[in-house]
């Protein structure tokens, strides 16, 4: 009986076949948000014996030097207890845009390397603090550069009776980074020259 009226309702169609039911009706996928491509990290820096050499009249030495005052005056009104953590950010990007656009200006401005690299390692990004403090190594061995660096690196190792730099506290368990300070000590006499790597 069923294959009767089947026949029927073809013969009444013209003899058409059945076509398939229509797919379910689906709503339309949400469109995709643009992503922000964020980077979590530098790439680590191919250490070499230097960086090419820039002539002196290819650099602005009293921009980069104001733009790293600047950038140092930043970070320290972010250490301040009444700023709130929205405004303390806001502090720290401004010094680190200032701190890269003096070593723009300037790539053999030692202070501004120690604090960039600094401003890294507070905001999470330890291969870019490595990355700037291997550039103060290669600084370190220009004549013109040696005191400088050396002054920095006793801020972060806490030699001379300095303090350690606690802007590299969180970098202290990180094995490259132990890596990177022993090599720091190499050729020294003094025994408590890790002693930053250590604590």
């Amino acid at each position: 009986m069923r294959t009767l009226i089947i026949s029927l309702l073809l013969a009444a169609c013209g003899g058409a076949e059945l076509t398939a039911a229509p797919p379910p009706l689906r709503p339309e996928p949400a469109p995709e948000e643009a992503k922000v491509e964020t980077r979590t990290d530098c790439e680590p820096l191919e250490e070499g014996p230097s960086l090419k050499a820039i002539s002196y009249d290819e650099r602005s030495i009293p921009e980069s030097q104001r733009l790293g005052e600047q950038a140092r005056a930043q970070l320290a009104a972010a250490d301040a207890a009444e700023v709130d953590r929205v405004l303390r950010e806001d502090y720290i990007t401004t010094a680190v845009r200032d701190l890269l656009t003096a070593l723009a200006a300037d790539p053999y401005n030692v202070s501004a390397t120690y604090t960039l690299a600094a401003a890294y390692a507070r905001i999470q990004r330890p291969q870019c603090s490595m990355n700037l403090l291997v550039r103060l190594l290669q600084m370190k061995a220009h004549p013109t550069k040696k005191a400088d660096v050396e002054a920095q690196l006793n801020k972060l190792l806490g030699r001379n009776g300095q303090p350690l730099d606690q802007s590299f506290a969180d970098m202290r368990r990180d094995e490259r980074f132990r890596g990177l300070i022993a090599r720091m000590c190499d050729g020294t006499n003094d025994p408590n020259c890790v002693l930053g790597a250590q604590r």
